[in-house]
């Protein structure tokens, strides 16, 4: 009996979290109700596996994703994106989160776009179309923006140019965007060594060269990128930057 209620428990709180509407902005910050929202998102448990379906706030459907995890976001199956005029946008295959076989975009008039084949997460190869189905010269669909000659390049300019002050220890990190012209913009201290610090670094980013932009789909987009420096104790001959990566 006490196996019975704990299993009935169970059923209704996968069945009530299915009903519950997640409420999201145009970014997919989750809102506390529908006043702002643009999205919603319902979730459907199913074994060990999570569903989760997501619709414009008009009730038309935007995204169906297969999770096998869905704590760590780990798609098995399909995911699935469609316009808002309920011709779909995007198909793709993933098996334990790593994409697999043919991904497929459409126009809106739901013509093939391109075809993207991947093996175990990796891009193999693919084609591109134009509205009337002609194919036409490959370009991949996701393009980082990039400093000018790279991310070396970039560390070497942090290097050259941010004046650490004396015996400073901690790690500093700094979220930007990089622009559509490639400007970097809206600067905000994640983490905080202190504010001399904290300004110093943003100083030097202000100095920065402009960017390439990065590109979806061939258009250029505003994108945020994460900079950590790990502050070390240098000889007064020898001030440079302990540690930098960037996270894309």
């Amino acid at each position: 009996m006490k196996t019975f209620f704990t299993s009935l428990i169970l059923l209704i709180s996968f069945h009530v979290f299915a009903q519950n509407k997640i409420y999201f902005t145009e970014d997919f910050k989750e809102l506390p109700n529908a006043e702002t929202a643009k999205y919603y998102s319902i979730y459907e448990q199913k074994d060990k596996a999570t569903i989760r379906t997501t619709f414009y706030i008009n009730d038309t459907i935007y995204s169906k994703d297969n999770y096998s995890n869905y704590k760590k976001r780990q798609i098995d199956g399909t995911s699935e994106r469609w316009y808002a005029n309920g011709k779909k946008e995007y198909l793709a295959i993933y098996v334990k989160g790593k994409q697999e076989g043919p991904q497929t975009r459409y126009y809106e008039s739901g013509k093939v776009k391109r075809i993207e084949n991947f093996l175990n997460g990796s891009f193999v190869d693919g084609k591109c179309f134009d509205e009337n189905g002609i194919e036409i010269a490959f370009f991949p669909y996701y393009v980082k923006p990039e400093f000018p000659g790279g991310e070396k390049a970039f560390h070497d300019f942090i290097a050259s140019d941010f004046k650490k002050p004396n015996n400073s220890f901690g790690q500093v990190i700094i979220e930007f965007s990089v622009e559509l012209d490639g400007s970097l913009n809206h600067f905000e201290v994640i983490k905080s060594v202190n504010k001399e610090i904290d300004l110093a670094v943003i100083k030097t980013l202000v100095k920065s060269p402009k960017w390439l932009p990065g590109k979806i789909d061939g258009k250029a987009i505003v994108t945020k990128h994460k900079l950590p420096i790990t502050l070390h104790l240098f000889e007064e001959k020898q001030k440079k930057i302990g540690r930098t990566k960037m996270e894309y």
